[in-house]
């Protein structure tokens, strides 16, 4: 520890009996000893005996070297060391002055302590779980304050966080990932029979006892069934959000638990998150973060079927076909957990492993076929803008749009070619810009001051008359019929930007 230069052993001392971490008595005696026979004390003699003696932890000296004077006491209770930080409170060990209880202490971040909606979600889930008791749920006993600063006092639960855990092991065997993951189901349905449903199921969000026991703790985003439970302008899974958002499901949908229930599980079987891990919002909310998630066996192809096949059930994207309680999801990975211990889970196929890793990489590729290929959509109708948009970024596509033809054509007009392709195909649709689009089409193919690249006409049979068939008989452009089908128009950008992709 780097000590400030001025700082000597009796200013440590005054900031100690400031801060009221220990008796003068007891202060004296320690400087004493650091003297010896010299006339001033040596400061690091006298940390050093503050800490072997255990008057002092490594924390309270760090703080105290550091200048802060509070912060060591919330009421009767006695901050140890910090144990965990998270965006919205800080977690510490604690002891009590007067019974020497050991417990965990959750403090509101100070930042938060003035804003009435983060008090508030706070305070919800001190008061939601002082009335779950289950082995399987860190309990909380108190919830106070102190100085205008709200805490809660729980156990003190010696062992690790999951996180910590599957970081360490990597990939966990199924029978022990079982056990953990039915501890985490326990206490999940005894919670669901009082109504709580948890809201931010992760590996960091659950504790690993030093005998192995699972228990869930952080219900700070639990809501109440058949109530969103959540206040305006408070805090929020992101995760959560994305997933109810992608599955067309409302923002406290009971299921949601199920599903990260499964990737706790995934995570452990695999030794691999089972969607992309990122801080990046857009990224965290994108429904092909929940859509495209690798079947677990890509990653470990000898699980039992059985395994397999809970975790498909845990994770199905349509929330009406994944398992619908905490407590049937309990009674599923008990039957398992059961079947794995007796060896009757069911040997591993490695066929159909292979079979499901090849069908998955087949469907990745084709999310990708349009990969560094840029599509400009000229077309007025918003509907039409819309639909072809979603639907050629999901394979890939850099889309542009562009509703009036004039102003697609100047993109390409007098182009310097020394400064690269504006798009690498335009699709001209004529549903909302009637001839306009079959006008702008034509321009684009025969102007002399554009430089022609492959093109798509989109025209519906009332406009046809117009169209001359001779536009279509270079081989980089198509016509195709309105009302457009894309998987038709994918077939024509990949032949026209000679798109190579396997057969699905």
């Amino acid at each position: 520890m780097e000590l400030p230069p001025n700082l000597s052993a009796d200013k440590l001392a005054q900031r100690i009996h400031g801060a009221k971490l220990m008796e003068t008595v007891e202060i004296d005696a320690l400087l004493s000893q650091a003297r010896g026979r010299e006339s001033e004390a040596d400061i690091q003699l006298f940390i050093s005996l503050l800490q072997r003696g255990e008057h002092l932890t490594n924390w309270q000296v760090r703080r105290l070297v550091e200048g802060h004077r509070k912060g060591y006491f919330y009421n009767d209770w006695r901050i140890l060391y910090i144990i965990g930080v998270g965006t919205f409170a800080r977690v510490y060990r604690t002891a009590n002055i007067k019974t020497k209880d050991i417990k965990a202490i959750k403090v509101l971040r100070s930042r938060h302590s003035s804003n009435n909606e983060m008090r508030e979600h706070f305070l919800r889930e001190g008061r939601m779980v002082m009335t779950l008791r289950h082995p399987n749920i860190v309990p909380i006993h108190e919830v106070d304050e102190d100085s205008g600063r709200i805490y809660m006092i729980m156990d003190f639960v010696e062992g690790q966080n999951l996180r910590d855990y599957v970081k360490t092991h990597q990939k966990i065997s199924p029978e022990r990932s079982l056990s953990i993951i039915r501890d985490i189901a326990a206490g999940l349905a005894y919670a669901a029979d009082h109504k709580i449903n948890h809201r931010d199921l992760k590996l960091s969000n659950v504790l690993l006892s030093s005998r192995g026991t699972a228990r869930l703790v952080d219900f700070g985003l639990a809501t109440i069934s058949g109530d969103s439970g959540e206040l305006t302008g408070g805090p929020r899974s992101i995760d959560y959000a994305g997933l109810e958002r992608a599955s067309g499901v409302r923002r406290d949908d009971k299921r949601s638990d199920i599903f990260f229930l499964g990737c706790m599980l995934y995570h452990m079987l695999s030794g691999v998150p089972a969607m992309l891990e990122t801080r990046e919002r857009i990224k965290r909310l994108d429904a092909d973060r929940y859509r495209t998630i690798a079947p677990v066996n890509v990653h470990e192809p000898t699980l039992p079927h059985r395994v397999v096949s809970l975790l498909h059930k845990l994770m199905e994207f349509d929330p009406t076909k994944r398992i619908q309680s905490p407590g049937l999801a309990l009674q599923e990975i008990e039957s398992v957990y059961e079947a794995v211990k007796a060896g009757k889970a069911g040997e591993a196929d490695e066929a159909l492993s292979q079979q499901t890793a090849d069908q998955y990489a087949r469907k990745m590729a084709a999310k990708e076929e349009g990969r560094g290929h840029t599509v400009m959509l000229v077309e007025s109708k918003p509907k039409v803008q819309d639909s072809l948009r979603e639907k050629l970024k999901a394979i890939g596509y850099r889309v542009l749009i562009l509703s009036d033809p004039e102003s697609a054509l100047d993109r390409f007009r007098d182009r310097d070619p020394a400064e690269g392709k504006v798009a690498d195909c335009v699709i001209f649709g004529a549903a909302g810009l009637g001839s306009r689009a079959i006008k702008a089409f034509q321009e684009y193919q025969s102007s002399d001051r554009i430089d022609q690249g492959p093109a798509i006409l989109i025209v519906g049979e009332n406009l046809r008359s117009q169209v001359d068939e001779k536009w279509a008989q270079p081989d980089d452009v198509e016509i195709l019929p309105l009302p457009i089908k894309f998987k038709y128009m994918q077939r024509t950008l990949r032949k026209l930007l000679k798109i190579q992709v396997a057969d699905a």
